[in-house]
């Protein structure tokens, strides 16, 4: 299992890590171009992987204790993506089937209304 954070983002890195038939997490800086979904509504010409996940419901919601009564709530929600190559690489690197996963954080401190 590979862990990295937004300076690993790289198509490559995808590539050569499913070749290797090994796993990873990467925080992703980029909203790559994706496979359009066969029952989306052609809006426009370039179909991106965050609008995918953006039109989906919140999956779950998780309480996580952290200390002296200190809260975090946890949103979570996921999709699957055929994900498309950067423009110029395309003849290079074929589509990659990667599982997107958006958390969202919300603290709640003691005696704090937010």
């Amino acid at each position: 299992m590979h862990v990295g954070d937004r300076e690993s983002d790289i198509y490559e890195l995808y590539c050569t890590a499913q070749d290797l038939g090994t796993s990873f997490l990467v925080r992703v800086q980029t909203n790559r171009l994706a496979v359009r979904p066969a029952d989306a509504a052609p809006r426009k010409p370039a179909h991106r992987v965050l609008a995918q996940l953006a039109a989906l419901p919140w999956a779950g919601l998780h309480r996580i204790m952290i200390n002296q009564g200190e809260t975090a709530w946890l949103q979570v929600k996921f999709a699957a993506s055929n994900t498309l190559p950067p423009v110029g690489k395309q003849k290079r690197y074929s589509p990659q089937a990667l599982t997107y996963i958006h958390a969202l954080k919300k603290i709640r401190r003691p005696g704090v209304n937010r």
